[in-house]
């Protein structure tokens, strides 16, 4: 076979079901512990039509002790409703505004290593901010690569 076996080589997590956003929706965290990068891929098909923050938080356990907010590079789409991400983008500001007042259905994706985590915060927490309160629906799945120890039934990551 050629190419990443997500199943074999790396691992899945569902940080967030297909589901309204009122207001702050706070994802599961991940522990990225066994692994070297995350890809954290965020959908969102608008209902009201308002913008939606993410922001990402470094920590030191699942709780978010010592949470730290952490800098990161994204993908966003250019187009509504299609496969095209646009240029990799800094996030300095560490936090990535879906503007849905414009455009529906539309999708990003936030790439991390785990050596841009502080040390000691293995974990990863993603919030989501609803700019006015109002209803989103939301999706978010964790693509975990670079196991230390692969194997095709990989323990959970998330808590």
């Amino acid at each position: 076979m050629k190419g990443f076996n997500i199943a074999e080589e790396g691992h899945v997590a569902i940080a967030k079901y297909p589901a309204t956003s009122n207001g702050v929706t706070t994802l599961d965290a991940v522990n990225m512990e066994g692994y070297s990068h995350i890809s954290m891929i965020m959908i969102s098909g608008a209902a009201a039509g308002t913008d939606m923050t993410a922001t990402v938080y470094a920590s030191t356990d699942a709780s978010a002790t010592s949470a730290e907010l952490v800098a990161f590079n994204y993908y966003q789409e250019t187009t509504a409703s299609t496969d095209v991400l646009g240029a990799r983008t800094l996030n300095s500001t560490t936090a990535l505004t879906f503007d849905n007042s414009a455009t529906t259905n539309i999708f990003a994706v936030i790439e991390l290593d785990a050596s841009e985590l502080p040390d000691g915060h293995n974990w990863v927490n993603l919030t989501l901010t609803d700019s006015a309160n109002a209803t989103n629906i939301i999706c978010c799945v964790y693509v975990l690569s670079g196991a230390r120890y692969a194997g095709p039934e990989s323990p959970t990551v998330i808590a």
